[in-house]
């Protein structure tokens, strides 16, 4: 299955969607070449709300990186037991 990972980028501030700061950078220009250099794709623009005017919000998303499984293991396995780990019944 895939999972995505997503951030938004405000002005020169990248965010995690819960409102995280993740980094902030000193140009808009050096966010937008982290974000591009890392593997993140620009999926909407949030344009400046009339009433309050301010910067877009831009939203990116990338594939989060899965994870290496082991395969199981299905060959028999040979199981070693020692006398010192084997457990003893006590006589009644």
């Amino acid at each position: 299955m895939v999972h995505w990972e997503h951030r938004y980028l405000l002005g020169t501030m990248i965010f995690t969607v819960a409102g995280d700061v993740v980094r902030d950078f000193d140009d808009e220009y050096d966010a937008w070449n982290w974000l591009e250099q890392d593997g993140w794709g620009l999926v909407a623009i949030e344009p400046p709300d009339p009433v309050r005017p301010g910067v877009c919000k831009y939203y990116f998303k990338r594939q989060r990186p899965q994870i290496a499984t082991r395969p199981p293991v299905t060959a028999a396995q040979q199981v070693v037991t020692t006398t010192s780990s084997m457990r003893r019944e006590r006589p009644r």
